[in-house]
């Protein structure tokens, strides 16, 4: 368990926090570049409760600023997108994606505006996906060099995207991808039943007494210099894991030297609320028809919004469950026949995550399968405890390529 003020430490995000500060070394995902369109209205958007416009100028350049116009504090959302950049519709400033102000009707005609700091944020765009750097820059210096990641040297033909906004914290999502356990529980049947059900279970394991079969497993974590990597190893498999500070997490989803592989990315939008990445790719070719990742996301209609199938989550309808179904006996936790396998697993972790609101960790009482949990937990803490005394963050100017999960079926 956690002392309430890790719990603080490892959940809150604002400006002012010491996570908060943290996260906003490091790149961040904002939007899916097919949400951004050249030439029309700027979207707003919430990173860690400061609220932000992206854009894409008539000339497909993308921008990204502070909501709030500079001179008085207008919106920039009703801002018109022009060539070159947004203008204020209050006074008519404009301001390029750069960042420059190159015209303030409210100055004189020779006025030097370069000066003149406009809110703006360096991006990064590729693979689908707009990546901003919203820390603070002192004296026009430079942001950190975007990281290279597993997917990020890739064609499009190799990388799908997809994300949702969640009801919980950003920490959340994570921490049930860090409690490798769970999946032989809850995902019991949506495993079973899936096209990697066969490598999932050994059917030689123990048993529940309301007849869930389980294989037991061994758990094992390390400390990295980026984050920490951990391992499950079960009577059926061998999955090893990976955590990138702050926010990035690669999962085992099926088996195969060149089978398709996953990571979820978790952007906090503000405490109780965040953007879920779902990003799938592979290194040897395009992403193919019988792959994991278009099998799962090729027939979901709203990639923006790719759990909106899903309704409202809320107590009253117990987060989504068909509890009919679980008193006939037909489900072990009332959450299947979704679209897509993938769908069904958020269907089942969103509602016990979004049930337990904003958790106590305090108050928990962890088993030996939670050791990936705890480790999680504590690289968080400790990487900002580090930055807070002056150190580098961790992992921020890596080369990641290379790090990424894996899936061995163990057949012995």
């Amino acid at each position: 368990m956690l002392s309430r003020e890790n719990n603080q430490l490892i959940t809150e995000t604002g400006r002012d926090t010491p996570l908060g500060r943290f996260m906003r070394q490091y790149w961040i995902p904002v939007l899916r570049s097919s949400q951004v369109k050249p030439g029309a209205a700027p979207l707003r958007v919430t990173v860690m409760s400061d609220q932000y416009v992206i854009f894409r100028s008539p000339n497909g350049e993308v921008g990204v600023m502070n909501e709030a116009c500079p001179h008085r504090g207008a919106s920039l959302a009703m801002a018109r997108n022009e060539e070159n950049g947004l203008r204020c519709v209050y006074h008519g400033w404009k301001m390029n994606p750069a960042g420059q102000l190159v015209d303030a009707p409210t100055h004189p005609a020779d006025a030097i505006l370069h000066d003149i700091k406009t809110g703006a944020h360096p991006v990064h765009e590729g693979q689908g996906i707009i990546w901003a750097w919203l820390g603070e820059r002192t004296n026009n210096s430079s942001p950190p060099k975007f990281r290279a990641l597993a997917f990020t040297d890739l064609p499009d033909s190799h990388v799908i995207t997809a994300t949702a906004i969640v009801n919980c914290n950003w920490l959340h999502p994570l921490e049930t991808l860090w409690d490798v356990f769970h999946a032989q529980i809850l995902h019991n049947e949506t495993n079973r039943n899936s096209s990697r059900g066969k490598a999932y279970f050994s059917n030689a394991g123990r048993r529940t007494d309301s007849g869930v079969e389980f294989d037991y497993p061994e758990m094992h974590a390390q400390s990295t210099d980026y984050g920490f990597s951990y391992q499950n190893i079960d009577a059926a498999k061998k999955t090893h894991f990976e955590f990138i500070l702050p926010f990035i997490q690669h999962h085992a989803i099926a088996p195969g030297l060149t089978a398709d592989k996953g990571l979820q990315i978790s952007v906090p939008i503000d405490d109780d609320h965040a953007m879920l990445w779902i990003i799938f790719y592979n290194r040897h070719h395009p992403l193919q028809p019988d792959g994991f990742a278009l099998q799962n996301l090729a027939s979901i209609p709203n990639l923006d919004n790719f759990l909106e199938e899903l309704g409202e989550r809320t107590a009253e309808n117990r987060w989504g469950q068909d509890r009919a179904a679980v008193d006939r006996g037909e489900s072990f936790a009332g959450f299947g026949n979704k679209k897509t396998m993938l769908i069904n697993i958020f269907a089942e972790d969103l509602a016990v995550i979004e049930s337990q609101g904003r958790a106590d960790r305090s108050k928990e009482y962890l088993a030996p399968v939670d050791n990936a949990l705890v480790k999680g937990r504590k690289t968080i803490i400790d990487a900002v405890k580090y930055f807070e005394k002056g150190q580098l963050p961790l992992g921020r100017d890596s080369d990641l390529t290379n790090i990424e999960a894996g899936f061995e079926v163990d057949r012995k």
